[in-house]
């Protein structure tokens, strides 16, 4: 009986106890804790936050959209900065693919560019790489695409591999004479092809 009793009141002396120890405990955390100062914030941050804050951007934003032909065109970027006027947005190492209706593929990347879905313009600079499943791989300084048409015009020198061989061309177009037709790329402006014949 006794025994009984003291476990009892034991067992009453911790309902009351316990919940007030951790009661203390969690305030000596908070009265012992350093305070919080916001403007370090940007110290600890992986992302510059007063750049964010200057400048607002997007990340990894993409565009999407089908040309008059049926091409279907996205663009991919790491960043957008969007043009305080409206006029679209800049971005950062861009990558481009337009697929033709007739299985038809052209990739490009960018270190830079310039998009403008409103305008129906696309524009890539700093280094264009441009590669198509025909088999051409060409490098040139920038290039305009149309978003509602598929349309790529590099009008700086451009240079790189065709199925026949090397080539150098002073300007390069790639478009379609009419929808039905596949999509066919003109060079201009002292066209040098060194032919290299399959072995």
């Amino acid at each position: 009986m006794v025994r009984e009793s003291r476990h009892s009141m034991l067992v009453q002396w911790a309902k009351v106890a316990l919940p007030l120890l951790a009661l203390v405990l969690l305030s000596t955390l908070f009265l012992f804790s350093g305070k919080v100062d916001p403007t370090t914030a940007s110290i600890y941050a992986k992302v510059d936050v007063d750049a964010l804050v200057a400048e607002p951007r997007l990340t990894t934003p993409e565009y999407s959209g089908m040309t008059e032909e049926g091409a279907a065109l996205t663009v991919r970027a790491t960043t957008a900065t969007p043009d305080p006027n409206g006029n679209g947005a800049s971005a950062s190492d861009v990558i481009a693919k337009l697929e033709g209706a007739d299985g038809a593929v052209t990739d490009l990347t960018a270190a830079a560019g310039v998009l403008d879905p409103q305008a129906g313009q696309i524009s890539l600079s700093e280094g264009v790489a441009v590669q198509t499943s025909s088999g051409y791989r060409m490098a040139t300084e920038a290039v305009d695409m149309a978003t509602d048409r598929g349309i790529l015009n590099a009008p700086g020198a451009v240079r790189g591999e065709g199925p026949f061989g090397t080539l150098e061309a002073g300007s390069m177009q790639m478009g379609r004479s009419d929808p039905s037709s596949p999509y066919d790329l003109h060079f201009k402006g002292g066209v040098k092809l060194i032919y290299q014949p399959e072995k």
